[in-house]
């Protein structure tokens, strides 16, 4: 009879305590009672009869477990294995106990249990991870989530550590074809974003160009050719947009990029546009902390600011429309999180409407343009870029906002971009 590694259950009543083995190989034979009162049909009181559970009714319930539960000494290794270890893992018992738990495990997994283990050991603390195993004999590989947990005994010492696996293969795969999904839909979205705008351009061109074929007249010809050349530069510029959404486009045949610290962009950016915010009676804010160095690369991070800028602005003149005397205020803001900074680019505009907020980086995503129900030829990738960019530098986005409010952009870079 196998011993169970668990001199208390945890979460099980402090009268509950199961002693017939230990985690180490030990044995005692001084058994606290192990006993505990069952429900009754009716309310308990003190004449109320009391069942006492069977010595091994607990190791018998982890042995039976529908999920598979391996017992660990303090180095590492097995000392206990389930019915539900051997279906899943393939090896038997005796295959088993008193290895390592590294052989249960492929490779590259063994780094993060070992990682694991130690803070469970160290921290007395709960971790959960995920990894895949292959079973011997089998083809395909399962999804586990691991939990971690330490076994205690009443003087409190540390016996070894409990670990449960929990198949998530069926969990994976659904996320996995979710995601898929998602990307068909945004390349969906991006097809016809590029086809519909570029529809529109050409056609232009196209009834440009024959205009300037079948006209006599000089002017009208240098008109039409003028018109043209401006449509070719709107399909240039759409197309760099999309390629500076592109991670490969960082060191795409540009050499190295000038690069500049992220509070020092922003000084000089603030610099150069606050006298035209100001005519347009918009206050620029800054509260930059004192921060670590973040280099960012001049151009692209100028462009992410940019665009930012031009949408905050679209913002405020939008609820400064409706409102009369509505705060018209710009707010950029540093702070330093660890390793990492944070960078808000905060507007008192109409904010943003929440079932837009997922899609508002999505490529041709526009409420200004024409396709998005407005009256310009903005194409909608602005935000597209910012994103592109951050995630190229290693960082987050993610916007928060309340309409009639206004909206925060963050950002969170690392400070050891190069």
């Amino acid at each position: 009879m196998l011993h169970l590694p668990m001199p208390e259950i945890p979460g099980h009543p402090p009268s509950v305590h199961v002693t017939s083995g230990a985690i180490d190989g030990g044995c005692t034979n001084a058994a606290v009672p192990l006993s505990t009162q069952l429900p009754q049909n009716s309310p308990q009181t003190a004449s109320s009869p009391t069942t006492t559970l069977p010595p091994d009714f607990f190791q018998a319930a982890v042995i039976g477990a529908g999920i598979p539960i391996v017992g660990l000494d303090a180095a590492g290794t097995i000392h206990f294995y389930n019915q539900a270890a051997v279906r899943i893992f393939g090896r038997s018992e005796s295959e088993t106990l008193g290895r390592s738990l590294d052989s249960l495990l492929p490779p590259d997994a063994r780094p993060t249990a070992a990682s694991a283990f130690q803070r469970t050991l160290q921290q007395r603390s709960v971790n959960v991870y995920e990894m895949a195993i292959v079973p011997v004999g089998g083809k395909h590989p399962l999804h586990v989530a691991v939990t971690l947990s330490c076994v205690i005994n009443e003087q409190g010492a540390v016996r070894g550590v409990m670990a449960w696996f929990r198949d998530i293969t069926n969990r994976k795969e659904l996320e996995a074809n979710l995601t898929r999904t998602r990307h068909m839909a945004s390349v969906g979205t991006l097809a016809a974003g590029v086809a519909h705008h570029f529809n529109n351009i050409v056609c232009g061109m196209n009834t440009m160009v024959e205009f300037a074929l079948a006209t006599d007249d000089p002017g009208a010809m240098v008109k039409a050719l003028k018109m043209s050349s401006e449509a070719a530069s709107r399909i240039s510029y759409i197309t760099q947009s999309l390629l500076a959404c592109t991670p490969q486009d960082t060191h795409c045949g540009r050499g190295t990029p000038d690069m500049a610290d992220l509070t020092e962009q922003i000084l000089r950016f603030a610099d150069a546009v606050e006298p035209t915010l100001s005519a347009k009676g918009i206050a620029l804010e800054l509260d930059l902390q004192a921060t670590r160095i973040c280099p960012v690369p001049t151009a692209r991070f100028g462009q992410v600011l940019q665009h930012l800028l031009r949408n905050a602005q679209d913002a405020i003149e939008t609820r400064s429309a409706d409102v009369l005397g509505a705060e018209k205020k710009i707010i950029l803001r540093t702070q330093s999180q660890h390793d990492q900074i944070m960078l808000q680019f905060t507007d008192t505009g109409c904010g943003i409407e929440p079932e837009d907020l997922p899609q508002i980086f999505d490529p041709f995503f526009t409420k200004k343009g024409v396709q998005g129900g407005g009256n310009t030829n903005n194409p909608g990738l602005g935000l597209t870029i910012v994103h592109g960019t951050i995630i190229d530098l290693g960082g987050h986005i993610w916007a928060d906002s309340i309409i009639g409010q206004g909206t925060t952009i963050n950002i969170l870079l690392p400070t050891n971009n190069q």
